[in-house]
């Protein structure tokens, strides 16, 4: 099958080009006689194979223009139209295209060539997606998207029922969880000492960029509460301070200030590198619980969460659509009320002083790893492809 994905792409830093390229890679293995197309970020390296064509042709900053608005379009189509495709994929999310008329016309010029997939790694409600100057809804925005496509990919359920209430063809919509990688297990004092973090004690992990929506600042909140119950507890943040994101380095700023307000700075490590994806298993491996106090209030997956579930940790996230697989398919008692930091608390010094209860969750996280792996979801997206191409 010849399949081309319009994504950002590896060496870039994004969340949905690490994505695409763990799919693209499971696809390769499981069906070694596919060739693909990756229309990608011009920050990424152009390659070259019989199997695998990366493109660099989107300019981001110029895709997230609300000014000037130059025409991508023009770019991807002529890339596209050079090859015969059976598939398009486009990875659709707010931090890639602007919403506006640009992104429907390129929806509109690519299924006119082939078949036409959009996965939507994010789901808005009128108001929830933080764009002030959209031309239209968010929810007039994803029909008008919905009507250019022969299929939509969403990695949740609740995902699927939000876009169903705004009158979405149920028929087009196909719930594909978000994948999940099998990273490399290392000892955990290794692991500690090559973050350079302390080598004995109890770790609760941050991961992820900064992001003002992710709430870490919860976590230095609660963890004088935690302290008194875990004396050795550490919070490792590890995000990195993207240099071109200015809110970034205050968000940094803040935290650091909040650590020491509190006085548990000592107990608060941030990291001091961009640490790559060849390198994430380190992190994993050095923690003995990851937390997700975020407050999102539209539908989408988290990539981060799923880095944290291969690696067998136990997880503690925020009862909001954005982690409804934890508190469905893993465990509700993982999951706290966002406004109830003394729930988080609760719940971070149970997994940390209760081993029982750790294995337990333990267990379970791994069973949902292995069913979500990106083997798994790569079968379904070429299932997925497979019936449109004999439709």
């Amino acid at each position: 099958m010849r399949i081309s994905y319009i994504s950002p792409f590896p060496p870039t830093r994004h969340g949905i080009g690490t994505y695409t390229h763990y799919l693209y890679k499971a696809l390769s293995k499981i069906d070694p006689d596919s060739e693909f197309l990756i229309v990608a970020d011009k920050l990424t390296t152009r390659i070259a194979t019989r199997k695998l064509h990366v493109v660099p042709s989107l300019d981001l900053s110029e895709a997230l223009g609300k000014d000037e608005k130059p025409d991508y379009v023009k770019d991807i189509i002529r890339v596209v139209a050079e090859r015969s495709l059976e598939i398009v994929h486009v990875q659709h999310g707010l931090s890639i295209f602007y919403p506006d008329d640009r992104f429907l016309n390129l929806l509109e010029q690519l299924r006119k060539r082939t078949r036409l997939v959009l996965t939507l790694h994010a789901v808005f409600t009128d108001g929830t997606s933080g764009w002030q100057d959209m031309t239209m809804g968010e929810e007039e925005y994803q029909y008008r998207m919905s009507l250019l496509v022969d299929a939509i990919v969403v990695h949740q359920t609740s995902m699927r029922e939000a876009l169903i209430a705004q009158e979405v063809d149920s028929q087009r919509i196909h719930v594909i969880p978000h994948g999940t990688e099998i990273l490399e297990q290392v000892e955990t004092r290794e692991a500690r000492r090559r973050l350079g973090l302390p080598e004995d004690g109890r770790i609760i992990l941050s991961f992820g960029f900064f992001g003002g929506r992710k709430n870490i600042e919860l976590l230095i909140d609660v963890l004088p509460r935690v302290l008194q119950e875990v004396p050795d507890v550490y919070l490792f943040v590890s995000g990195y301070v993207r240099e071109w994101i200015r809110e970034d380095l205050e968000m940094r700023e803040l935290y650091e200030e909040r650590a020491e307000q509190l006085g548990v700075r000592d107990h608060v490590t941030f990291t001091k590198r961009f640490i790559p994806d060849n390198e994430i298993y380190l992190v994993f491996s050095a923690v003995d619980v990851a937390a997700f106090p975020y407050s999102e209030a539209y539908f989408s997956a988290s990539g981060s969460l799923h880095l944290a579930i291969v690696a067998f940790k136990p997880v503690v996230v925020s009862r909001t659509p954005k982690f409804e697989e934890v508190w469905r398919e893993i465990s509700g008692e993982m999951a706290f009320d966002p406004s109830r930091p003394s729930d988080l608390a609760n719940i971070l010094v149970r997994l940390l002083i209760d081993s029982e209860l750790r294995e337990s969750m333990t267990t379970r996280v791994e069973s949902y790893a292995l069913n979500t792996s990106w083997d798994v979801v790569a079968r379904a997206h070429l299932q997925l492809y497979d019936s449109l191409c004999v439709a």
